[in-house]
């Protein structure tokens, strides 16, 4: 007896977009401390897109020993609260004379400085000085925020695709 296309039995199917849900939805159940370690990993690496647009919006002044400080300083690290999390911006730093990197004087620069400060000896007024918002300005671009997204999804995408970054998120434990 011939072979024909009567014989067989083909069955395919099309995997959609809803599919990845799906499984995200799984392992959110299954096992949600896995779960939570893809997204905070997805969410730093978005907030680390944003650390180079970032560091060319700062401003880099000229009174300080060593300029461009605060803009050496922009960094992106997980959050400690709402986790997952990321925060992006300046780093604090140690002291004012230079000691390892970062920036003290940050919020004076993004927020700007009133018309009167507080001393020992009381109210003192000194000139007021305009913010300059460039983590607000940087966070809040619409090409910035797409492109953060898309290296979120990318990172949850090679969570499905690539076998090594799935077996480190899936049997890391802390000790």
């Amino acid at each position: 007896m011939a072979a024909n296309s009567l014989d067989r039995l083909t069955i395919s199917f099309n995997v959609d977009s809803n599919y990845k849900a799906l499984q995200l939805g799984f392992l959110e159940g299954a096992n949600p401390g896995a779960y939570k370690r893809l997204l905070s990993i997805a969410t730093l690496n978005a907030a680390r897109t944003m650390v180079k647009p970032m560091r060319a919006e700062a401003p880099v002044g000229k009174t300080t020993k060593t300029p461009g400080r605060l803009r050496k300083s922009v960094t992106a690290r997980r959050a400690r609260f709402n986790t997952p999390a990321a925060v992006v911006g300046p780093r604090a730093g140690r002291s004012r004379d230079g000691g390892s990197g970062g920036a003290w004087y940050r919020w004076f620069v993004t927020s700007g400085i009133s018309g009167v400060r507080q001393t020992k000896n009381g109210p003192k007024a000194v000139k007021a000085v305009p913010g300059n918002p460039f983590v607000t300005r940087v966070s809040k671009n619409e090409t910035h925020q797409k492109t953060a997204m898309e290296a979120m999804a990318k990172t949850v995408e090679s969570f499905f695709n690539n076998g090594a970054f799935r077996a480190t998120i899936l049997k890391f434990k802390r000790r």
